[in-house]
């Protein structure tokens, strides 16, 4: 069943390319305060993490960003502050070669990769801190 959206854009910001553009040209959310981390990847190379409220939250929300995100995007620092206004652990993770920082190996990315995520899920279950949920991008 196919239902109706409440949902009714400004009449300025009518049409998704509009709506996409937006925040990103019209806002600057900077991203609170956290604790990056480098998990070293069982071939060598790196991934590059960052917690925000890891001390008084609750269970971590894994964020994964889109094609060539990273924590400098739009939508990393308002989710990571909504995460931990709701008292939740947010858990940003970079995908190989987004992070700024050029990893060892020639191996990057792709949107069907999904052994490094597999890796911190694993990572973060041996340390007693299930992924309580995954927001992707």
């Amino acid at each position: 069943m196919i239902r109706e959206s409440p949902f009714r854009p400004l009449c300025w910001l009518r049409g998704p390319h509009r709506q996409t553009l937006w925040p990103f040209l019209a806002r600057h959310h900077p991203v609170p305060p956290g604790r990056p981390e480098r998990l070293e990847l069982p071939d060598g190379d790196f991934l590059d993490l960052y917690w925000v409220n890891e001390e008084g939250g609750g269970p971590p929300v894994l964020l994964l960003h889109g094609l060539e995100g990273s924590l400098r995007s739009h939508y990393a620092g308002p989710l990571l502050r909504a995460l931990a206004g709701a008292g939740l652990t947010g858990l940003f993770m970079h995908f190989r070669g987004c992070s700024g920082e050029p990893n060892r190996l020639p191996r990057s990315y792709h949107s069907g990769e999904t052994g490094d995520l597999d890796f911190v899920l694993r990572t973060m279950a041996a340390r007693g801190r299930r992924i309580a949920a995954a927001v992707g991008f």
